[in-house]
């Protein structure tokens, strides 16, 4: 009953404790990074999205660093993964003839909406919720989908890993232009006087460039994780 009464009292003051940091929040934290990203976010970058604006404008330089982080995690995972077993293919461990008709056709209604709906997430990343990452993340699933439908089709780790690689070489060498263009490294290569159009369609260009990384990056280590697993 003790013990009880005392585990009350402490939940009672964390609650306290809590309500009283949320409601002072405004003053523990300054608010002029907002207020400046509300205010010149569209005028500076065309993107609605100001966590597109962020993250492929102000800070492209941040992005760089994870685009690079993802690149070596794959790296790794498939040095770790490194076996002298050849196979055809991953079979992504599913035996054909045991895997349920619906399961399949469902699979086969599913791919096109889920390939469609990542593509809409990287190419409208300026202008609503989403981006490169994350719709990477979905055509890099709608892609695992297809090849849960026909586990004949083969997957070249080597040729996604060499893709990869050019288009981090290719996205290194587009943020590096901004040293030309605006006297910035690592930044929207597009100057501040040209029109916001131009300025989104950079944004898309990196979108697509960064989702298609994250897709090609995701389906090698997953593949590489089945593979291992068998």
């Amino acid at each position: 009953m003790i013990r009880r009464l005392v585990l009350g009292l402490m939940l009672l003051v964390l609650l306290f404790v809590f309500f009283d940091a949320m409601s002072s929040l405004e003053d523990l934290y300054a608010n002029d990074g907002k207020l400046f990203f509300t205010t010149n976010g569209f005028a500076d970058t065309g993107s609605r999205n100001l966590v597109t604006a962020i993250y492929l404008d102000y800070r492209l330089f941040d992005s760089l660093f994870e685009a690079g982080i993802l690149l070596i995690a794959v790296s790794g995972v498939m040095w770790i993964s490194k076996h002298t077993i050849k196979e055809k293919n991953a079979t992504f461990m599913i035996d054909k003839q045991k895997t349920p008709e619906l399961f399949i056709t469902f699979s086969r209604l599913l791919y096109p909406v889920m390939l469609m709906f990542g593509l809409y997430v990287i190419i409208n990343g300026h202008l609503s919720p989403g981006g490169g990452f994350q719709g990477g993340a979905i055509v890099a699933t709608a892609i695992l989908i297809l090849y849960y439908i026909d586990i004949s089709k083969e997957i070249e780790v080597h040729t996604i890993l060499t893709i990869e690689k050019v288009l981090f070489i290719i996205l290194l060498l587009l943020a590096s232009t901004s040293l030309l263009t605006r006297g910035e490294l690592f930044t929207n290569l597009v100057p501040l006087d040209a029109d916001v159009r131009i300025r989104q369609v950079n944004l898309i260009v990196l979108n697509i460039i960064i989702g298609a990384k994250v897709a090609l990056g995701l389906v090698a280590v997953f593949t590489a994780f089945l593979k291992e697993g068998r």
